[in-house]
C-alpha cells in the first residue's frame, strides 16, 4: 500500500512549514512543561507554609455553626492575649492596645448578620471575616517575638 508521499513530490517549502509547525509545537510543550513544574513546586511549598501560618484559622474552619466560628474566634483571640503578655518586654511598642484595636468589635459581625440568611452562609461569612482577622493577630505575634 502506497501513500502520496511515496508516489508524488513534496510541495515547495513544504518542509520549512513542516518545521516551522514543530518548533511552534515543541516551544508550546515546553512552556507546559515550565508551567507544571514551578505549579508542583508552588504547590508543595504551600503544603510546607500553608500550616504553619493557618494554625490559628483552624479552630474556625473545623467549626460548623455560626455560634461556633463565634466562640472558636474567642477563644483564639484568648491565646493571642495570652502569647503576647509573656512576649512583651518591649517597653516601646503595646502589643497588647495593637492587639485589642485589630480584634475589637463595638458590635460583632455575628451580631449583624441578616435573620433571612442560611446558617450555611452565616458560617462561611464569619469564617472569611475572623480567619482574616486572626491572620493578621497572628502576624503581630510574630513580631512580637523579633523585638
Amino acid at each position: 500500500m502506497e501513500n502520496r508521499f511515496d508516489i508524488y513530490n513534496l510541495p515547495e517549502g513544504h518542509e520549512t512549514r513542516f518545521e516551522a509547525r514543530l518548533d511552534k509545537h515543541l516551544a508550546r510543550r515546553h512552556r507546559r512543561s515550565l508551567v507544571f513544574r514551578w505549579t508542583a513546586v508552588a504547590a508543595s511549598l504551600a503544603l510546607v507554609v500553608l500550616p504553619a501560618t493557618q494554625s490559628r484559622q483552624f479552630a474556625i474552619r473545623k467549626a460548623q455553626t455560626p455560634e461556633g466560628v463565634y466562640t472558636a474566634y474567642l477563644k483564639e483571640v484568648g491565646k493571642l492575649y495570652e502569647a503576647l503578655a509573656d512576649n512583651s518586654d518591649n517597653a516601646i511598642v503595646d502589643w497588647e492596645s495593637l492587639l485589642h484595636e485589630l480584634t475589637d468589635e463595638n458590635l460583632p459581625l455575628y451580631d449583624q448578620l441578616p435573620e433571612e440568611l442560611s446558617q450555611r452562609e452565616k458560617t462561611r461569612i464569619l469564617k472569611q471575616h475572623y480567619g482574616g482577622i486572626l491572620h493578621e493577630a497572628g502576624q503581630l505575634k510574630g513580631i512580637s517575638k523579633k523585638q
